[in-house]
Protein backbone atom coordinates (compact mmCIF):
# COMPACT_ATOMS: atom_id res chain seq x y z
CA UNK A 1 0.00 0.00 0.00
CA UNK A 2 1.05 3.61 -0.12
CA UNK A 3 0.33 7.22 0.82
CA UNK A 4 -3.11 8.68 0.25
CA UNK A 5 -3.10 12.47 0.03
CA UNK A 6 -5.94 14.31 1.76
CA UNK A 7 -7.61 17.16 -0.13
CA UNK A 8 -9.89 19.73 1.52
CA UNK A 9 -13.04 20.33 -0.51
CA UNK A 10 -13.67 23.60 -2.33
CA UNK A 11 -16.88 24.31 -0.42
CA UNK A 12 -16.32 26.33 2.73
CA UNK A 13 -18.11 24.89 5.76
CA UNK A 14 -20.38 27.22 7.72
CA UNK A 15 -19.56 28.23 11.28
CA UNK A 16 -22.55 26.16 12.44
CA UNK A 17 -21.31 23.05 10.60
CA UNK A 18 -17.82 23.42 12.06
CA UNK A 19 -19.17 23.96 15.58
CA UNK A 20 -21.38 20.87 15.34
CA UNK A 21 -18.54 18.64 14.14
CA UNK A 22 -16.13 19.98 16.76
CA UNK A 23 -18.71 19.39 19.50
CA UNK A 24 -19.32 15.85 18.27
CA UNK A 25 -15.56 15.23 18.32
CA UNK A 26 -15.32 16.59 21.90
CA UNK A 27 -18.02 14.13 22.99
CA UNK A 28 -15.89 11.28 21.64
CA UNK A 29 -12.38 12.51 22.62
CA UNK A 30 -13.02 14.85 25.56
CA UNK A 31 -12.52 18.57 25.99
CA UNK A 32 -8.72 18.59 25.70
CA UNK A 33 -8.84 18.46 21.89
CA UNK A 34 -7.24 21.38 20.05
CA UNK A 35 -8.83 22.41 16.77
CA UNK A 36 -7.23 24.46 13.99
CA UNK A 37 -7.78 28.21 13.88
CA UNK A 38 -9.00 27.92 10.30
CA UNK A 39 -10.00 25.15 7.91
CA UNK A 40 -8.43 25.42 4.45
CA UNK A 41 -10.36 24.70 1.28
CA UNK A 42 -9.32 23.60 -2.21
CA UNK A 43 -5.97 22.40 -0.91
CA UNK A 44 -3.96 19.29 -0.18
CA UNK A 45 -3.66 19.32 3.60
CA UNK A 46 -1.85 16.09 4.46
CA UNK A 47 -1.60 12.37 3.93
CA UNK A 48 -2.18 9.01 5.55
CA UNK A 49 -0.61 5.63 4.91
CA UNK A 50 -3.18 3.14 3.59
CA UNK A 51 -2.53 -0.11 5.41
CA UNK A 52 -5.43 -2.09 3.96
CA UNK A 53 -8.62 -1.76 1.92
CA UNK A 54 -11.54 -3.93 3.01
CA UNK A 55 -15.00 -4.48 1.53
CA UNK A 56 -17.57 -2.36 3.34
CA UNK A 57 -20.82 -4.33 3.39
CA UNK A 58 -22.98 -2.11 5.58
CA UNK A 59 -25.06 0.32 3.52
CA UNK A 60 -23.95 3.68 4.89
CA UNK A 61 -25.43 6.53 2.86
CA UNK A 62 -23.14 9.09 4.52
CA UNK A 63 -20.03 7.14 3.54
CA UNK A 64 -21.22 6.16 0.08
CA UNK A 65 -18.31 3.76 -0.44
CA UNK A 66 -18.05 0.04 -1.03
CA UNK A 67 -14.68 -0.01 0.72
CA UNK A 68 -13.23 0.72 4.13
CA UNK A 69 -9.73 2.21 4.10
CA UNK A 70 -7.57 1.21 7.09
CA UNK A 71 -5.12 4.08 7.53
CA UNK A 72 -2.32 5.03 9.90
CA UNK A 73 0.42 7.64 10.31
CA UNK A 74 -1.65 10.74 9.51
CA UNK A 75 0.58 13.71 8.67
CA UNK A 76 -0.44 17.33 8.22
CA UNK A 77 1.37 19.52 5.71
CA UNK A 78 2.98 22.57 7.33
CA UNK A 79 1.50 24.70 4.54
CA UNK A 80 -1.60 23.53 2.60
CA UNK A 81 -0.98 23.32 -1.16
CA UNK A 82 -3.73 24.92 -3.25
CA UNK A 83 -5.01 22.36 -5.72
CA UNK A 84 -8.18 21.82 -7.66
CA UNK A 85 -9.73 18.57 -6.50
CA UNK A 86 -11.44 15.89 -8.48
CA UNK A 87 -14.22 13.51 -7.56
CA UNK A 88 -13.17 10.66 -5.24
CA UNK A 89 -9.57 9.36 -5.70
CA UNK A 90 -7.21 10.64 -8.39
CA UNK A 91 -3.49 10.86 -9.18
CA UNK A 92 -1.61 14.05 -8.34
CA UNK A 93 0.21 15.71 -11.20
CA UNK A 94 4.03 15.47 -11.01
CA UNK A 95 4.63 19.08 -9.92
CA UNK A 96 2.07 18.96 -7.10
CA UNK A 97 3.38 15.57 -5.97
CA UNK A 98 6.94 16.90 -5.81
CA UNK A 99 5.77 19.94 -3.81
CA UNK A 100 3.92 17.90 -1.19
CA UNK A 101 6.79 15.43 -0.87
CA UNK A 102 9.18 18.33 -0.22
CA UNK A 103 6.99 19.39 2.72
CA UNK A 104 6.82 16.02 4.47
CA UNK A 105 10.41 15.00 3.83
Amino acid sequence: RDKLWIHAAAKQSSTAEISAIEENYREIRGNDVEFPEYYPSSAIIGCVFVEDVLPFFENDEENGSEYLFVCKDARTLPVPIKAKGQHKIWKLDKNTHATVLDQIG
